[in-house]
């Protein structure tokens, strides 16, 4: 009979097998962050020319750090869903093809909410059933490119080619949270 801080941690360890190759975390992840900073620092230079006319550089900076955070912040979020929807299933599922399910799902779940932020908020234009768009789509996508072999390949040549960004991501994500930081505190 264990206790139940040990039962927790023979829990915990077990959970932690069952996560993907950190490997292929870290491609989703960049799948993620780079589609989340982009749709972000795009907004943020739409916005810019306005702020100009108002605010000082320092004002610039610190809104340009709260928008970086909370990408960084949304984008592990996003990464944490993923990676709690791949422990659930058997890992020959999920676990075993992450980098093409999580890539796959990833890229279609945030690219069909962009492209209904651009067309309502711009053009005013409804899709008829988008939550059920938003749901089956990714899924439909990541099914598929797992059985079909260029698909796949493809998933993980995409992703593995955004890791890079990840080097100026990360470190500008955490520039951001010293500027939230100190801002706060001074």
């Amino acid at each position: 009979m264990h206790t139940p801080i040990i039962s927790f941690i023979i829990w915990y360890f077990e959970m932690i097998k069952r996560l993907p190759p950190f490997s292929d975390i870290l491609s989703v992840y960049a799948v993620i962050a780079t589609m989340l900073f982009a749709w972000s620092i795009l907004l943020f230079i739409w916005y810019l020319p306005s702020w100009l006319h108002f605010m000082g550089v320092g004002d610039l900076i610190g809104i340009f750090s709260y928008v970086m955070a909370s990408s960084f912040i949304e984008s592990l979020s996003v990464l944490f869903f993923l990676l709690l929807f791949s422990i659930i299933p058997p890992q020959k599922y999920f676990r075993n093809h992450f980098a093409v399910y999580g890539a796959s799902v990833a890229f279609c779940a945030i690219g069909l909410l962009m492209l209904r932020l651009i067309l309502f908020n711009f053009f005013t234009i409804s899709i008829p059933y988008f939550r059920q768009v938003l749901v089956f789509a990714p899924i439909a996508v990541s099914l598929l490119s797992v059985v079909v072999p260029p698909l796949r390949h493809a998933w993980l040549w995409f992703s593995d080619r955004l890791v890079v960004f990840l080097y100026i991501l990360i470190p500008l994500s955490v520039f951001s949270l010293f500027v939230i930081l100190a801002r706060n505190i001074i």
